[in-house]
């Protein structure tokens, strides 16, 4: 990435940046950084000190995190979905007895937007985390909405079915179904999965995400009814 004084410039430096924190687990040193960018060493240093003034970043002994100021703003990414979830998944990942996901395609990938994990489940469901490719979320997202992904040949099954699986292709020992949810324009706008040991078959969450994923959709609609209105 060339470096430019103003504009653009400056913008996609200091998102690379963000996105490298991130992709290091939101904290890292500043050779980290720059091997993560490819920006010149001079440049990676003055973005962070802006950074930091700004509050985007903060320094952590010799390094650098994500600061208090992208997180607060981060709270109020996706706060429809969110704030269903916040309600609604709970008490279904306690009847189904399974750690759940709300998922949606964003930058080209399956972005984490909510979830409900069980105790006793290893389960990263942080909002705005990237899933690994093969998840049945993911996939379920990629056969309706292809540039997330290469083209899976079970797109077509998967989108004629209404619901995609996998089992231990992520994680031995757990499996997951996902369904869709849709949008109020009748588009799949978010996937909603349930991780499940490998011993019980995936196919048998899908009546129950599938019922949940439908009140989703019904209440999204009835906010962009009133959104409309107001």
């Amino acid at each position: 990435m060339r470096e430019t004084i103003g504009g653009r410039g400056v913008l996609e430096g200091a998102f690379a940046l963000l996105e490298a924190l991130d992709e290091h687990g939101g904290q890292a040193g500043l050779t980290q950084l720059v091997r993560a960018t490819g920006l010149p060493k001079t440049t990676v240093h003055r973005l962070l000190d802006q950074l930091a003034d700004l509050g985007a970043v903060e320094r952590a002994g010799r390094g650098y995190r994500i600061g208090s100021r992208v997180f607060r703003l981060g709270r109020f990414w996706q706060p429809e979905l969110r704030d269903l979830a916040k309600e609604r998944l709970p008490a279904l990942s306690a009847r189904m007895r399974a750690s759940l996901v709300l998922v949606v395609p964003r930058e080209g990938r399956a972005l984490v937007a909510a979830g409900a994990v069980l105790p006793a489940d290893d389960v990263p469901a942080w909002p705005g985390r990237a899933l690994p490719p093969g998840t049945a979320a993911g996939r379920l997202l990629a056969a309706h909405h292809p540039a997330l992904a290469e083209p899976d040949t079970d797109a077509l099954e998967i989108r004629e079915a209404g619901y995609a699986t996998e089992s231990e292709t992520i994680t031995a020992g757990l499996c997951c179904a996902a369904v869709g949810i849709r949008t109020p324009d009748g588009r799949v706008g978010a996937a909603l999965a349930a991780v499940l040991p490998a011993r019980r078959d995936p196919v048998s969450a899908v009546a129950g995400l599938a019922g949940t994923a439908r009140s989703f959709g019904t209440a999204l609609a009835e906010c962009a009814r009133r959104n409309r209105a107001g």
